[in-house]
């Protein structure tokens, strides 16, 4: 009979901690992906702002947020190393960040003053929410290393905690992606709630299940504890860190355009709808499986080998990416889209694990340079890049959509966003639908007179067009509006019939006994057919310019980025398998020859 395995009691706590700290990721990276990721897209397509309001909230958030994160992170890493509470160093930051940053979510995305007065709010809002995320961002991560004092463990935990904080993003990226198109506004303040709920539950489960160790066991090891000077130090002195950090912030920028722009690209050449769901499936199933074959990949070929095949398959996949839209195949483009991004996660994964060992055997060569290994310093500078690509990936994709004049006509989709979700609120009466119709009828044939967005402005201001200002209704997208579709509704709710707001026949229907809404997407009787609003918008106003600009800046940047990568990591990075072997061996040698000499010392 096999004889049962008894854990210690050091070894049980160490299991029940990996467990919970680990699974407590799953609600940060929720949230975290829902703000880092999504709040420029629910701005872009359920906001309606000037060229000049989304460039600057663009530009507060993106850049001069990651500004601001550089002086809250040291701040937020000192004050944490000067607490000295009954709860412990980290749990009671971890407590109140994630706390604070649960409700100022909810702010971020239900609190929608007009123009310039959002802009100001939301900023001071996202500075605030940046500032207790670090609470619980330092808090979470700087725990690890009271949890597990010996690399085995500590690496263990680390591969537990990234797993869980990718499913955490993969659950919100489906959310988002499968239910936003056509309902923006009420989903994203629904994923605020419930992103909400998420890191509450989890980060409490964090704070009162999982047991750090005393503050002097964990400060009695010197690589567990990073300040800036040290860090400055350690990658000014290590020059393959240095060049490591350049690659993995061309690769990381690389990535985050990609999945910055890809939405502007589908619904632009696609469809405005949740289909775009499929292609998040193929990229957390290229993400899981790829990894698990690095392994044996790895025992066959170098790091090198694997980059210089990953990154031609990744071009084959931009080439694909790019080429997509341009030829009427008859084919869905989500079938070539998901084809062509498999190529491109599939060689970015295993580009970017092997671009990871390089980074962590910089471990062992400031070992090999000063005897001192300084993991932490190294475990910190990931993060650190990952917020400077993030600030890269604002600026690109907010100069794409500006230059482009996408930015110009996701505005007309934000706009019947809005018209869809003040319907959305309540079923509208007959009478009101008439009214919002002959309204309607009355602007537009304004406007085919000559009259200017200013002179429409006013004539709504002073004339009588209640119902229009209720459903605040922009003049300057009136052709927008005319997509929509008018649905009736029976007493059960069931859509019975639609017509568009810009036909003629729109009035025939707005009868008595039956309520009605305003909606995007709408199927014919046989439900064989869908009508999209949306994508007679994209399809009516996209230009050349606009077309080619997005492929540019979606494909093109992105696949000279990670060609830097690699060239970085093959002209200047200098330790590959060979180097190691040899770098390793002297560093044993070293190890033993000190041991000698105070074996020595002590029979003296």
């Amino acid at each position: 009979m096999k004889e049962k395995k008894v854990l210690s009691l050091d070894e049980k706590q160490f299991r029940k901690n990996k467990w919970f700290f680990s699974a407590g990721g799953i609600g940060r990276d929720m949230l975290y992906t829902l703000v880092s990721t999504y709040f420029l897209q629910y701005v872009q397509f359920g906001l309606t702002l000037t060229v000049a309001q989304f460039a600057t909230l663009s530009i507060l958030i993106g850049i001069l947020g990651r500004i601001w994160d550089g002086i809250n992170d040291p701040m937020m890493g000192a004050i944490i190393d000067g607490t000295h509470l009954k709860m412990g160093k980290f749990r009671p930051w971890i407590m109140i960040g994630a706390i604070l940053t649960a409700l100022l979510t909810v702010l971020l995305f239900n609190v929608r003053p007009s123009g310039w007065s959002y802009i100001f709010v939301i900023c001071a809002i996202y500075l605030v929410w940046e500032a207790s995320f670090t609470m619980n961002d330092i808090g979470y991560w700087s725990m690890i290393p009271s949890l597990s004092r010996t690399k085995e463990r500590r690496d263990s935990i680390t591969t537990y905690v990234t797993f869980f904080a990718g499913l955490g993003t993969i659950i919100m990226t489906g959310l988002v992606t499968f239910f936003s198109p056509g309902n923006v506004l009420t989903a994203y303040a629904v994923y605020s709630v419930v992103a909400c709920v998420a890191i509450l539950i989890c980060q409490m489960m964090v704070v009162f299940t999982v047991k750090e160790a005393p503050r002097d066991e964990v400060e009695a090891h010197e690589e567990n504890n990073v300040s800036f000077k040290k860090m400055v130090k350690t990658i000014f002195h290590n020059k393959q860190l240095l060049w490591m950090c350049l690659a993995l912030l061309f690769s990381s920028t690389a990535t985050a355009i990609l999945l910055g722009l890809i939405y502007n690209l589908y619904y632009l050449e696609g469809s405005y709808n949740g289909d775009i769901f499929i292609f998040l499936i193929i990229y957390a199933i290229a993400n899981t499986v790829i990894q698990l074959m690095y392994p044996r990949i790895a025992k066959k070929f170098t790091r090198k080998q694997i980059q210089f095949v990953c990154f031609f398959i990744q071009a084959a996949g931009y080439i694909g990416l790019g080429l997509m839209g341009w030829f009427n195949t008859g084919i869905p483009l989500i079938i070539p889209l998901c084809a062509f991004a498999l190529l491109v996660f599939a060689g970015n994964t295993l580009f970017y694990v092997a671009e990871l060992v390089n980074l962590n055997n910089c471990v062992e060569y400031n070992e090999f340079l000063t005897g001192r290994r300084e993991e932490a310093v190294v475990t910190t500078m990931r993060p650190l890049i990952v917020k400077f690509a993030d600030a890269v990936k604002y600026l690109v994709v907010t100069v794409t959509l500006i230059v482009s004049g996408l930015y110009a006509i996701t505005q007309n989709i934000s706009t019947i966003e809005t018209q869809k979700n003040v319907f959305e609120k309540r079923y509208e009466t007959a009478q009101t639908a008439r009214d919002y119709v002959t309204e309607y009828k009355a602007l537009k044939a304004l406007e085919a007179n000559g009259a200017t967005v200013e002179e429409l402005n006013e004539t709504m201001a002073n004339g009588n067009y209640e119902t229009l200002n209720k459903c605040q209704v922009n003049p300057e997208y009136l052709d927008a509006i005319g997509y929509m579709y008018i649905v009736r509704v029976d007493d059960k709710g069931k859509y019975l019939d639609s017509v568009q707001l810009k036909d003629d026949t729109a009035l025939v229907f707005v009868v008595d006994g039956y309520d009605y809404q305003l909606l995007i997407t709408v199927s014919d009787a046989s439900n064989s057919e869908i009508h999209n609003a949306a994508d007679e918008i994209y399809d009516a106003k996209r230009t050349f310019g606009t077309r080619l600009v997005i492929r540019i800046s979606c494909c093109v940047v992105p696949c000279l980025l990670m060609f830097g990568s690699m060239w970085v990591q093959r002209k200047k990075f200098i330790v590959d398998e060979e180097y190691y072997d040899k770098m390793m061996a002297d560093i044993e040698t070293k190890k033993e020859h000190h041991e000698e000499e105070a074996s020595t010392e002590t029979n003296e």
